[in-house]
């Protein structure tokens, strides 16, 4: 490294955000952010001392508050715009944005819809709109959304990938693999969507196509335990037995602690009448995941078959005990978790800190 400066070999490490929270300590970055949008805020709030009447600057006010967190001050902020002018259609768009980051779904699809006649051009007002649809669970109109993003913009991935979400909820399958082969031309090698077009051919049955993909995935990446869950699946659909075990068996050796392969080995040896091996292979399941409802439940069919009545009995309580607690769950929250995250939203912030599209919660 020369005299005075940083040689070529200097390296800068960025330490990661997680390491800040691990420690109970704010990000710095974080903090600068949050500062330098205080800074603007105040900025845009003199200058509107001089020259209130300056929509932009208010625009840019509403949209500073949505940015630093203060989602109410940004409804109020976006509100006085609109009763001032009710044309304005990024005011709409953002207020609609707004009251989807703060979980007034009924609200936001009111404003982005109105938006999205002001602006029916702006992908961001159909992407955000079909992502509170999701939401909502009112997948129909999501998709309408997305497929709306895509055509104003045809090399839109996020608009596809969260328009095949919306198709696989509704198990409009071939729909969803039409999607998923078209943004796979973008991403030939994005293994996350060829293990998804994968899983969309083993719904619509088309076995060999599923058999295809998810030997695609697993040459792709030789280390993920679900890629050979999801290739022995496939073997197993197509009675390749020993294909399948040696498939379960590679993402038990990939993964020691992960419970799954043991899962589908054991409905595999069910499947076929070797039902001791099932019980051992759902034994071992249930004692790395005991949350495993559906491993009891095999697990207390098994032994019912082979005349172990108290074990089955013993399988049976655990079943019936997490089922009750599923259900005491799903009575006390409304947001039991999603499918997965894509996109920004139009202020740059997130819903539920997670992205629109691809997010599924129930309402």
């Amino acid at each position: 490294m020369g005299e005075g400066g940083k040689g070529a070999d200097w390296v800068t490490m960025k330490i990661d955000p997680e390491i800040f929270e691990e420690l109970g300590v704010r990000d710095p970055e974080e903090t600068k952010r949050e500062m330098a949008i205080s800074k603007r805020v105040r900025q845009v709030r003199k200058e509107l001392k001089t020259d209130p009447d300056n929509v932009d600057l208010q625009l840019e006010l509403g949209r500073l508050f949505m940015d630093g967190g203060e989602l109410d001050e940004a409804i109020k902020q976006l509100k006085q715009i609109i009763s001032r002018d009710n044309q304005n259609g990024l005011a709409y768009k953002l207020l609609g944005t707004a009251y989807g980051m703060c979980n007034h779904e009924e609200e936001s699809i009111r404003e982005l819809s109105r938006a999205s006649e002001l602006l029916p051009e702006d992908l961001e007002v159909h992407f955000n709109l079909g992502g509170v649809f999701m939401l909502k669970d009112m997948f129909e109109s999501a998709a309408r959304c997305f497929r709306r993003v895509i055509e104003i913009d045809p090399m839109d991935r996020l608009g596809y990938a969260n328009l095949a979400a919306a198709y696989d909820i509704e198990k409009k399958y071939d729909e969803e693999i039409q999607v998923l082969k078209k943004i796979l031309m973008f991403s030939p090698e994005d293994l996350e969507l060829r293990s998804a077009l994968s899983t969309a051919y083993f719904n619509a049955e088309n076995y060999d196509e599923a058999l295809n993909h998810a030997l695609c995935v697993v040459e792709l990446d030789e280390k993920d335990p679900q890629a050979y869950c999801n290739l022995g699946s496939c073997y197993s659909a197509q009675n390749m037995i020993d294909e399948a075990v040696k498939a379960f068996q590679k993402a038990s050796e990939i993964d020691p602690d992960y419970s799954l392969p043991h899962t589908n080995l054991g409905s595999l040896y069910a499947t076929v009448g070797r039902l001791e091996k099932a019980i051992k292979e759902f034994k071992l399941a249930t004692s790395m995941n005991k949350g495993d409802a559906l491993g009891w439940l095999n697990l207390y069919n098994c032994y019912k078959e082979v005349g172990r009545m108290d074990d089955a009995q013993e399988a049976y309580k655990k079943y019936e005990s997490l089922m009750h607690q599923e259900s005491q769950a799903e009575e006390q929250s409304n947001i039991p978790g999603g499918v997965s995250a894509s996109g920004q939203l139009a202020s740059g912030g997130n819903l539920e800190k997670g992205d629109a599209g691809l997010e599924e919660l129930n309402s």
